[in-house]
């Protein structure tokens, strides 16, 4: 159990101790768990949120200080001790091997098709971004090797490569190391690290990765390092920025000044300016897509510049099931954006061609970006009337007198894969180029490119 603030009062029902410091710093939670017993299922953090005046931040952030203390205190129970052991030992026995009978010379891209690295071993830099530093590419994202269905290994650390040509990737290694001692550590394998993304800060010198923890967690996990190929090191667990719950994101730096875009609690996208070292924020600057449900609230977000426009690309909400993007445009960073419609063109599947974009980079020296998606199910591909018949599944949930599904709709959205039980190590990836007409950007499907096909 992790302590603090994201318990619930229903948790806090399997220790005296944490339930004693939660009755001493904050008796309002017992009273409010006792008159709507709901809220025994909520954590205090959102529960906060609901009531601010019967909990002052004072009290919380106290109790939340206390909590982690008295966390940090106790030992290691008998069974996270041997989950702790297990995976150091899987860490010593590990090693990369080479595999040239498998190794590809590749001189285009094959969206969706499995993509090796030079050592002939499946790429793994999943919901990741691509990072250019002396004419050299780096590619880096979630390690998924381990992440098989069955084993409850999320993310074993952060993975990145290197290429001279976008083509042909190098592995580099772990950059960010999974955390091996402590389970209730934001970068244990078991917990949801999703989407980093890394910045230079010229004000400090120092490469600056947030990576998202997902599920009740809800928040950010900050690190730094010397080089941008790491090591990293955390500097911030825990971090929800202006006391917010997040999911999906991503950072752009303009000068001195850098943002965060992210869709957070209550759903919307926020566009947060960053502190000068790019390890917290100081200020909200915009907020969209306000008031929707899913599947019409966003995640997957992504930002890219062009011709002096700031553009956001986002996907709906239908859980790890793909579904359709929609671009937004702004004149700064500041937003706000104002959405502009889904930048696939002609896409059949309804469904961003079976991906989610986690970056947009431009290519130099050429009028063409590249949308960098994954397809995290390549085995359950939907069509668009699948795909039209999970949106209107889940918007009916939300929305029922708007939205309806028949029951055969129903139950395809509950055969739905479930990501957890799904061996996303074999999950591929969907580079696409996005280009632009009138202003607006625009992604094709293509079953191979070359860069030499665009000027």
């Amino acid at each position: 159990m992790k302590y603090g603030i994201n318990l619930t009062w229903n948790d806090l029902q399997k220790d005296a101790g944490a339930l004693a410091l939660v009755r001493q710093y904050l008796p309002a939670m017992e009273a409010l768990a006792s008159q709507a017993p709901g809220a025994a299922r909520i954590a205090i953090r959102t529960a906060q949120g609901y009531a601010p005046q019967m909990f002052p931040a004072g009290q919380v952030a106290a109790l939340d200080k206390a909590l982690k203390a008295y966390g940090a205190a106790k030992p290691l129970s008998a069974e996270d001790t041997a989950r702790v052991e297990r995976y150091r030992a899987l860490q010593a026995a590990h090693k990369v091997e080479a595999h040239p009978e498998r190794a590809v010379r590749y001189d285009a891209f094959h969206p969706g098709r499995p993509w090796l690295d030079t050592n002939g071993n499946p790429i793994q830099a999943h919901g990741g971004a691509v990072y250019q530093e002396d004419g050299v590419w780096y590619w880096y994202g979630e390690n998924k090797e381990f992440t098989d269905g069955k084993s409850p290994i999320w993310t074993w650390g952060i993975r990145m490569y290197r290429s001279t040509d976008l083509y042909n990737w190098q592995d580099l290694g772990l950059v960010a190391l999974p955390n091996l001692t402590n389970p209730d550590g934001n970068l244990f394998p078991e917990k949801y690290v999703d989407r980093p993304h890394i910045i230079h800060c010229a004000a400090t010198g120092k490469y600056v990765m947030w990576v998202k923890i997902s599920s009740a967690e809800g928040c950010f996990t900050i690190l730094q390092a010397d080089r941008l190929q790491g090591p990293y090191t955390v500097v911030a667990e825990d971090y929800y920025p202006l006391g917010g719950s997040v999911g999906d994101f991503d950072l752009v730096v303009n000068g001195t000044q850098a943002y965060l875009y992210v869709d957070t609690t209550p759903k919307r996208v926020a566009g947060f300016a960053l502190a000068p070292d790019f390890c917290s924020v100081t200020q909200e600057v915009s907020s969209q897509y306000e008031g929707l449900t899913p599947p019409f609230c966003r995640e997957g977000v992504t930002l890219f510049a062009h011709g002096g426009k700031k553009y956001l690309i986002t996907s709906g909400t239908t859980g790890y099931t793909p579904n359709q993007s929609d671009a937004a445009v702004a004149d700064t960073w500041a937003g706000p954006f104002v959405p502009i419609g889904d930048p696939h063109v002609n896409d059949g599947t309804m469904a961003s061609f079976n991906s989610q974009i986690s970056q947009v980079f431009p290519v130099p020296g050429k009028n063409l970006y590249i949308a960098v998606a994954d397809r995290w199910m390549p085995d359950h591909l939907l069509d668009g009337k699948s795909a039209d018949a999970i949106r209107r599944v889940v918007a009916s949930h939300y929305q029922p007198q708007h939205y309806k599904a028949t029951a055969q709709e129903e139950q395809l959205f509950a055969a739905r894969p479930d990501l957890e039980r799904n061996d996303t190590s074999r999950s591929t990836y969907v580079w696409l180029p996005l280009t632009f007409v009138g202003g607006k950007p625009e992604i094709r499907w293509y079953d191979s490119w070359r860069l030499e096909d665009f000027a």
